[in-house]
């Protein structure tokens, strides 16, 4: 079976990752993708729009425009607990989890993904944690851009003492729980690499899927953030190897930039797809960038694109 190209909802969506998801889902199918990421945004949606008159209606209109769901992803206010030391932090995340894979399941999706969370008690003063510093990119919308601060220094505040090899116990047993969780719904766990995360890189991601012990966890590659981190990509698809359940697609320029449409950074894709057939990889590459401007034009040529490389 040959590689398929999906596009992320909240590539369309405005603020990123918010529902509603119609929108999206008109955009993409009716640009020809093979399939499409879904999202659980914040915990007030599992009850607020995953209603299961809604999965029904979502599900109605994937299969209307041909659309799989390649996986259903929660996002960090969702899954935040899995790194902290707080008990019911972790049981509300763990809770949450199952109500994703409860509507994964009615949306016919098999993978699960969360991006690697971090611990609360660290704060980065002027961005997001994962971030090193903003710059201008083409296609973002400026008022996006208005809000960008850049910043030379990264910089991290850190409690006093900080244990980390109790966050990183307590996180490998939180993710054991909820992998196992997945597994009862015939599920895969795909662990999503961010710089600055409790796994930012391939290696730590492998570790931690040794550490939990299951047969059904795996990758999220993320390919812009293990490149931020100077990761040759073609590597990290060798070192994941059968664990590399999904694949997010977009591009940077390996210092700063993370966040480009794909073919508008330095990335060598070429070499990226051909170490993906080296591997036997069928499943979706799958587009993801946010507050672009020009979405439609951008996805277009990264669709057509990527076709062509995995029909080379």
């Amino acid at each position: 079976m040959a590689m398929k190209v999906g596009c992320a909802a909240w590539t369309w969506t405005e603020p990123a990752h918010n529902p509603p998801y119609e929108g999206a889902i008109r955009s993409i199918g009716e640009l020809g993708f093979d399939g499409m990421e879904l999202i659980l945004r914040d915990f007030e949606d599992i009850h607020g729009y995953w209603t299961p008159e809604k999965r029904k209606e979502i599900k109605r209109m994937l299969d209307y425009y041909g659309l799989e769901v390649s996986q259903f992803a929660m996002f960090q206010n969702v899954m935040d607990g899995l790194a902290s030391l707080d008990k019911e932090r972790i049981e509300r995340s763990v809770d949450a989890f199952k109500a994703g894979c409860e509507i994964s399941a009615d949306l016919g999706c098999g993978i699960v993904n969360f991006v690697s969370p971090w611990p609360d008690v660290i704060t980065a003063p002027n961005s997001y944690l994962p971030e090193y510093y903003y710059i201008n990119v083409p296609g973002v919308d400026p008022r996006i851009r208005a809000l960008q601060t850049f910043q030379t220094k990264l910089k991290y505040n850190f409690p006093k003492p900080f244990d980390w090899e109790r966050y990183w116990e307590s996180h490998v047993d939180a993710v054991r729980r909820v992998t196992q969780t997945a597994k009862s719904y015939g599920f895969r766990l795909a662990i999503e690499n961010h710089a600055n995360t409790m796994t930012p890189h391939t290696d730590s991601v492998i570790r931690l899927c040794e550490e939990v012990g299951e047969d059904n966890i795996g990758a999220n590659l993320d390919t812009v953030w293990a490149y931020l981190q100077r990761e040759y990509l073609p590597w990290s698809v060798h070192k994941y190897g059968k664990r590399l359940y999904h694949v997010h697609m977009r591009d940077g320029d390996g210092l700063a930039a993370y966040n480009l449409p794909v073919g508008y950074g330095n990335t060598d894709w070429e070499e990226v797809v051909k170490a993906l057939k080296d591997i036997g990889y069928d499943g979706y590459l799958s587009l993801e960038w946010a507050h672009d401007s020009e979405k439609t034009r951008h996805c277009t040529e990264a669709l057509q694109y990527l076709r062509a490389l995995i029909d080379a």
